[in-house]
């Protein structure tokens, strides 16, 4: 049976008002009948849908907000064939977030965004000149639908001219607040713990001898312990044999490490592309991965709950985001999830799975809440809604939502402090000039305060937040072309300064550290936190084509307050292979001391040291091929192991 025939048979059977007529609903009338859940048989994969009566269309019942909403008065794009001219539509109303009740009430909400066809939400970030804007993922945005706000003119520097990079991406990489807090190397009382070439070495501490080693079917790219645990995390990418589209998902492999050599306890796996994860001191991992299915075709009553919810798997046993923890956020405009995971990694080990549909979103994650941020586009104009959860013990709990004005800087123009919510986008002034805005959001995610405007025709490549200053980086360029105190006024006298190195790290409560590259050398600055205002800096490791991985990886520097001590690994290419060096320099008020450089050259590059930890008063130097034990008490090199 043709469309047109299936859709005059629903049409016949319903009454049908004015503004719902067929030039605006065709694409929307699919089916008619109503559906259940029938549970399939164990070994199946999935759960069918199937058509209980001839009655079943998208707009059959009134949902709950969003799905009236979504499906209805946003009034569906309607193609009468292939190719054919869409009607004009209504824009889409407001509605409040909704936390779906059933899979027959996701069904609807889903088909009706995916009949919606927000072509504008697959649009690129572009400015006006066509030139593409470097950030995470495509992003486009709705009205602010919040408490009511107050305007703030933020006091402001002017940084030296942004300086352009061939290593954009890295730079961006680089400047941001890291959500995440695992690492390729860890250690507890026992071993080191290492990732390298996709598997995990445990180095005992007592004779630098590898203990274990463990290679995973997926290899992990990161880790973490807590307490007695191990946590691994790869990436798993599968072929699907109906279509042979490839399908991601993250694994979570987690080990018993009381004994030193690792023990598995549990395996867990999450469908969607890893966004980031992080553990608290309970030992709850939060994982957070980017799910879509890549639907080309809307659903119809045969669909199963593969095609339109995000599954997990548990020791391998499959399973599906209920439905009551999925959220539909305001303005939702596209079938992809956000999926969200609450996994406590010691035994018993139990998971609470969440899912915000909407957008393959980007997150934030602090002590006490988990933010979901997700960009979309509504008459033209492009909003960021932000989704917020509380977490702690007993997991994952859907707290509020809301929306700002402007398309996400990138995945890590987000932070939280006292309590309330910044986030930095990306937006069009009255003049059609790009700008940035900077808001703060209370924890209803209601707007308190706001700085619109800033940096008229200027493409924000990031946004970098240290306490109440926020650094706006250039699209492209490695230092900040304004920095903004948005707890002061441009009337303060006290105007902010701020930190020039594209990364800072906190050394104690009163000083921050940062590394900054220039004229074949490497240097050190320390900044006064409370201000930051830099006092003092160091020039080291004077080689032609001289890097750092610290330059833009956070955790490559060392941070070691109790022993006062930073570590930084360098590289430089020789005319006889490469030279690898670790310095490692004293720290306090007063500015830096050089108390050690470890040297070896090499062949190639393969023996790069990228880490360092600190245990037991022996400083462990980690490359892709070496291992280096360091006495704090001389700097003498007390044994080195190859991998």
């Amino acid at each position: 049976m043709s469309f047109d025939s299936e859709l005059k048979k629903a049409l016949d059977n319903i009454e049908v008002p004015e503004e719902l007529m067929p030039y605006n609903i065709e694409a929307m009338l699919r089916k008619a009948g109503k559906q259940e859940i029938n549970t399939a048989p164990a070994e199946e994969s999935s759960v069918k849908i199937t058509a209980k009566s001839a009655k079943r269309t998208v707009i059959m019942r009134t949902l709950a907000a969003a799905a009236a909403c979504v499906a209805l008065a946003a009034g569906f794009t309607a193609f009468r064939e292939e190719n054919a001219k869409p009607v004009e539509i209504e824009s889409q109303k407001e509605y409040e977030a909704v936390q779906v009740q059933s899979y027959d009430e996701l069904y609807n909400i889903y088909t009706g965004i995916y009949l919606n066809g927000s072509d504008e939400a697959a649009k690129g970030a572009e400015n006006g000149d066509g030139v593409e804007i470097i950030t995470d993922e495509d992003t486009a945005n709705s009205e602010t639908g919040t408490s009511e706000t107050t305007e703030t003119t933020p006091a402001i520097t002017e940084a030296a001219p942004a300086t352009e990079t061939e290593k954009a991406q890295e730079t961006i990489e680089a400047v941001r607040s890291d959500f995440s807090d695992a690492d390729i190397v860890n250690s507890n009382d026992k071993c080191i713990y290492y990732i390298c070439g996709g598997t995990l070495y445990a180095v005992s501490k007592q004779d630098m001898t590898v203990v274990a080693e463990i290679t995973e079917e997926d290899p992990p790219f990161e880790m973490y312990i807590s307490g007695n645990s191990l946590v691994l995390v790869g990436e798993h990418t599968a072929s699907d044999p109906k279509d042979s589209s490839e399908h991601t998902s993250v694994c979570v492999d987690i080990f018993d490490i009381s004994d030193g050599a690792p023990v598995r306890l549990k395996s867990y796996k999450q469908s969607g592309v890893y966004t980031s994860a992080r553990i608290d001191d309970s030992g709850i991992l939060y994982l957070v991965t980017g799910y879509s299915d890549y639907r080309a075709a809307p659903l119809d009553e045969t669909a199963d709950l593969e095609s339109y919810v995000p599954s997990y798997y548990i020791e391998g046993e499959k399973k599906y985001v209920a439905a009551e923890d999925i959220i539909v956020p305001p303005g939702a405009n596209n079938t992809d999830y956000t999926v969200i995971s609450a996994v406590k990694c010691s035994a018993p080990v139990n998971v609470t799975v969440k899912a915000v549909l909407g957008s393959s979103a980007d997150a934030y994650c602090s002590d006490n809440s988990l933010y979901v941020a997700s960009s979309g586009t509504k008459d033209g104009a492009v909003y960021t809604s932000v989704t917020s959860f509380d977490i702690s013990e007993n997991g994952l709990v859907y707290k509020a939502s809301g929306s700002v004005d402007g398309e996400l800087v990138s995945r890590y123009s987000m932070t939280e402090a006292d309590g309330k919510f910044r986030i930095a986008c990306r937006a069009y002034n009255e003049n059609g000039m790009m700008t940035t805005n900077i808001y703060t959001l209370d924890s209803s995610l209601g707007i308190v305060s706001k700085s619109e405007g800033l940096l008229p025709g200027v493409i924000a490549g990031a946004v970098k937040f240290d306490g109440s200053y926020a650094s706006i980086f250039e699209n492209g360029a490695t230092e900040p072309s304004l920095v903004v105190d948005l707890d002061k006024t441009a009337d303060s006298a006290d105007k902010a300064t701020g930190f020039m190195a594209a990364y800072v790290n906190s050394f104690g409560d009163d000083l921050m550290v940062g590394i900054t590259s220039a004229d074949d050398s490497l240097k050190l600055e320390l900044y006064g936190s409370a201000d930051g205002v830099k006092l003092n800096e160091i020039s080291f490791a004077q080689m032609q084509g001289v890097t750092s991985p610290a330059l833009t990886d956070k955790k490559a520097m060392l941070i070691d307050t109790e022993n006062g001590i930073i570590g930084i690994p360098v590289s430089a290419a020789t005319e006889f292979g490469v030279k690898n060096q670790y310095y490692v320099f004293g720290c306090d008020q007063n500015g830096f001391t050089e108390k050690g450089v470890f040297e070896y050259n090499d062949l190639d590059n393969s023996y790069r040291f990228d880490r360092a930890v600190v245990t037991d008063g022996v400083l462990y130097i980690i490359g892709s091929g070496r291992m280096v034990s360091v006495s704090l008490a001389d700097m003498t090199v007390t044994e080195v192991f190859d991998f």
